[in-house]
C-alpha cells in the first residue's frame, strides 16, 4: 500500500493548446467515453487515496458542480490559484498539508502501477521510458535517485528518463518551494523543486511500468479516448436501448440508456454509443464514441471518432478519425477525411494498445456548435474553430 492517503491534482490552468475544446468548459472535463477526464484520473486512486486536493483556477465552478464533495469514497476538497504564477505556484495553493501526499497533474492518463510505486518512498519522482525525451524535462539519475530535473534538453542520454509528473512528497517541500524564484517565462516551476529536495533528502526514481497519456491538444484527447476505447473488457447493452433486429454488432460494444440503432446499421467495437444517442438505418460505426444524445444519420460512416453530446452527423457522409465537439453538426454527403501524417509524434506510452501509425493518423477537429455544409471535403489535421463554418 502507498504511504499517502491525500492526493494534490493540479487542474487550474486554461490550457489555450487543447481549444478548441476548452472554449466552453476546462481541460479536466473534456470528455473521454462519456466521462471527464479528471473522472478517469481519479479512478487510478481509488482504494489508494482518501482525500483529493484540487487546485482550480480556469471555469473553476463547472468543476466543483461536476464533482461536488465526494468521488467514489473519497473526499474532494478545493482549492483556487488565484495567480496564475507555475506548477510550484500551484502546489503552495494547496498548504497547508501535514502528511504525505502525491501530487499529479490533471491532463494526463496514468496507471494505477505508477501511482503505488511512486508512493513506497517519502519522497519519489517518476521516470518515464519514451522514443524522443528532448519536448519532456529529464531526469538526472545517479545511483538511482533523482537530483535535479533538465528542461527539454537538446542532446538527451539514450537511456534519458522523461518526467512524467507523479511525485510523492510530505509537508517539508512548502517552504522549500516558496525559495524557488521565477523562471526566464515568469512562473514557479515545479521541476526546480526537485533540486533543493535533493540538497537535503534522497529523491527515489520509480520507472513507470503503465501507459502514459498525456491530453495537451485536442489530437492527444482523441487519442486518449481511442486508447481508452481499445482497453474496453466487455459489451454491455442497456435494457432501454432500442435495437432493431437487423442491426450488425460485431466486437465489444456498450449502448447507453435509451439509445436507438436503425434498420441494418452496424457497430463494430470498440465502440460506446451513448445514452440517448441514435445512429440512423443503414449508418456504419467503428471503433467510435458517441457521447450522450448524438446523431448518426442514415448510411453516415463514422470510424476512430469521438461524436459529442447532441453533436449530428448528416446522411451519409464520412467521418474518420475525428473530434466533433458538442452540439456540432455535419451535413449530408460532408467528408471529413483521415491520413498518417509522418510529422505528427505522438508522445504518449500506449504499450502496443495503439500501433504507431494509428496514433499518427488524424481527420479533423470540429468545435462545438460549428458547421460543416453539406458535401464539404475537410483535409486531414484540419480544426475548425468554436461557433464556425466550414
Amino acid at each position: 500500500m502507498p504511504a499517502a492517503r491525500h492526493a494534490v491534482i493540479l487542474v487550474a490552468g486554461a490550457s489555450t493548446r487543447t481549444r478548441p475544446l476548452t472554449e466552453h468548459r476546462p481541460k479536466p472535463l473534456i470528455p473521454l467515453l462519456g466521462q471527464p477526464l479528471l473522472a478517469h484520473i481519479l479512478d487510478e486512486l481509488v482504494g489508494l487515496i482518501d482525500r483529493v486536493t484540487l487546485v482550480v483556477g480556469y471555469r473553476a465552478d463547472q468543476i466543483i458542480a461536476q464533482f461536488g464533495a465526494e468521488y467514489r469514497g473519497m473526499a474532494l476538497r478545493y482549492v483556487h490559484q488565484t495567480v496564475i504564477n507555475g506548477t510550484a505556484g500551484a502546489l503552495l495553493a494547496a498548504a497547508p498539508i501535514d502528511e504525505p501526499f502525491l501530487l499529479l497533474y490533471g491532463d494526463n492518463l496514468i496507471d494505477r502501477a505508477d501511482v503505488i510505486g511512486v508512493c513506497q518512498h517519502r519522497y519519489a519522482v517518476a521516470g518515464l521510458r519514451v522514443a524522443d525525451p528532448r519536448s519532456f524535462g529529464v531526469l538526472d539519475v545517479r545511483d538511482g535517485l533523482v537530483y535535479r530535473i533538465i528542461e527539454k534538453p537538446a542532446h538527451p542520454p539514450a537511456d534519458a528518463l522523461a518526467n512524467p509528473g507523479i511525485y510523492h512528497f510530505d509537508e517539508e517541500v512548502f517552504p522549500l518551494a516558496r525559495q524557488i524564484i521565477p523562471s526566464p517565462r515568469g512562473e514557479l516551476e515545479l521541476t526546480d523543486l526537485i533540486a533543493l529536495l535533493s540538497a537535503l533528502h534522497p529523491i527515489a526514481c520509480h520507472i513507470c511500468a503503465g501507459h502514459w497519456i498525456p491530453v495537451g491538444t485536442p489530437w492527444e484527447a482523441l487519442l486518449a479516448a481511442r486508447f481508452l476505447l481499445a482497453r474496453m473488457a466487455q459489451s454491455q447493452i442497456a435494457s432501454t436501448a432500442r435495437i432493431d433486429d437487423q442491426v450488425e454488432l460485431e466486437g465489444t460494444v456498450v449502448i447507453g440508456e435509451g439509445a436507438q440503432i436503425g434498420a441494418q446499421a452496424r457497430i463494430v467495437g470498440p465502440t460506446v454509443i451513448g445514452p440517448r444517442a441514435i445512429v440512423g438505418p443503414g449508418a456504419l460505426v467503428v471503433a467510435s464514441v458517441l457521447e450522450a444524445g448524438a446523431t448518426i444519420g442514415p448510411g453516415a460512416m463514422v470510424g476512430g471518432s469521438v461524436i459529442g453530446a447532441e453533436a449530428m452527423v448528416g446522411a451519409d457522409a464520412m467521418v474518420s478519425h475525428s473530434w466533433i465537439d458538442d452540439e456540432a453538426q455535419i451535413g449530408h454527403h460532408a467528408a471529413l477525411n483521415a491520413a498518417e501524417l509522418p510529422d505528427a509524434q505522438p508522445v504518449a506510452v500506449v504499450n502496443g494498445v495503439l500501433s504507431l501509425a494509428e496514433m499518427r493518423t488524424r481527420g479533423a477537429v470540429i468545435a462545438a456548435r460549428s458547421f460543416v455544409a453539406p458535401q464539404s471535403v475537410v483535409a486531414p489535421g484540419s480544426v475548425v474553430t468554436y461557433g464556425a463554418s466550414a
